[in-house]
């Protein structure tokens, strides 16, 4: 498999979108937490990856939502 960015044989796969990443185009991650929820029953599940890989092109920012509606801080 090739890297996404440069055709360079892949290391890794992005835990993100997926994409195939090599060494120069791959960050680690200690960890990655992705929470959904259920909004006609408000139950919340997440789960969190050890050690992953995310490419230079995904950026990851948290967002706070109360009651169906995001907080901005």
């Amino acid at each position: 498999m090739k890297c996404w960015f440069c055709e360079k044989e892949a290391r890794g796969i992005c835990i993100v979108c997926g994409r195939a990443v090599c060494h120069e185009h791959g960050y680690k991650l200690d960890q990655f937490t992705h929470a959904k929820s259920d909004t006609s029953t408000g139950f919340a599940s997440y789960f969190k990856a050890f050690n992953v890989l995310k490419c230079k092109g995904c950026k990851i920012e948290w967002e706070t939502w109360e009651q169906g509606k995001k907080i901005v801080k």
